[in-house]
């Protein structure tokens, strides 16, 4: 994957988070799971006519790819009730380093070295889950894909 985006510093508001959070093996579970995960998403806000405040996003919990703590869903602005499957959090105002990748998922390690190091070059503190963002459909060439890469920092 090639970083086409510095890496910057910004705040993100307040929002919330309605997902779907389980344990998976990365490379066997993730493209269905994140695909059934964020269809039963949409089709819920649909219901409520909620509107998703950005594209989809992934909270990785951990970076044990055999057994990823891993959340996909959208951000919205407003609450919506959960069920027993789909939760929703809050997201407190955050700020995060963050950089756009383009090009397979499998090759986006580069990028996330360079936001942990621009972390530590710059005396800063992770906290939380890395996210990503995808920017766009999956329905193109994998050399297109676009992904928003961050790291929540104290």
């Amino acid at each position: 994957m090639v970083r086409i985006s510095n890496i910057t510093i910004k705040e993100y508001p307040q929002h919330y988070f309605v997902a779907i959070r389980k344990n998976i093996d990365f490379m066997k579970e993730f493209s269905l799971f994140s695909e059934i995960s964020l269809h039963s998403i949409q089709e819920y806000l649909n219901k409520q006519n909620r509107l998703i405040m950005d594209g989809p996003m992934v909270y990785f919990h951990n970076m044990d790819l055999e057994n990823l703590d891993v959340e996909v869903g959208f951000p919205v602005l407003e609450v919506v009730e959960a069920d027993s499957e789909i939760a929703i959090k809050q997201i407190n105002k955050q700020k995060i380093v963050t950089a756009i990748d383009l090009g397979k998922y499998e090759n986006q390690d580069p990028t996330l070295e360079d936001l942990f190091g621009f972390i530590q070059e710059h005396h800063l503190k992770p906290q939380g889950a890395i996210i990503y963002q995808y920017l766009n459909e999956t329905e193109q060439s994998s050399n297109h894909y676009l992904t928003k890469m961050m790291i929540p920092i104290k």
